[in-house]
């Protein structure tokens, strides 16, 4: 795999997860406009929704983190030494993949309890 190559899909793994994190978060708030101004009361739908959208968000975004990581190994000296390629070895993965994860079950736990209670 050349460096060329390596470059495009490191970046366009970032990109996905950008978009995994703004469509999950967008969801979220959607979710939340109908918790706060729909009708009172448990909805099984909304239930449902909100953990279809925590089960998207953590794992389509950890396995565009982990695609990131793995291909973190790949690379050769010469792409190691460009800037982007030392953003990219500089960031913690497993402790983005870890705080994404938390944070956005937190998220679903909270709409869960504000539709529950």
């Amino acid at each position: 795999m050349d460096a060329q190559l390596r470059s495009e899909i490191t970046k366009g793994r970032l990109d996905h997860y950008y978009h995994i994190m703004r469509t999950t978060i967008f969801a979220y708030i959607a979710i939340a406009a109908i918790i706060g101004f729909g009708p009172e009361g448990i909805s099984l739908v909304l239930i449902v929704l909100v953990i279809a959208t925590a089960a998207y968000g953590i794992l389509a975004g950890k396995t565009a983190l982990e695609d990131v990581e793995n291909l973190r190994s790949d690379f050769d000296e010469a792409f190691a030494q460009t800037n982007f390629a030392k953003g990219v070895m500089s960031r913690n993965m497993k402790g983005l993949i870890l705080t994404s994860n938390v944070l956005l079950g937190l998220i679903g736990l909270a709409e869960l309890i504000a539709i529950v209670f």
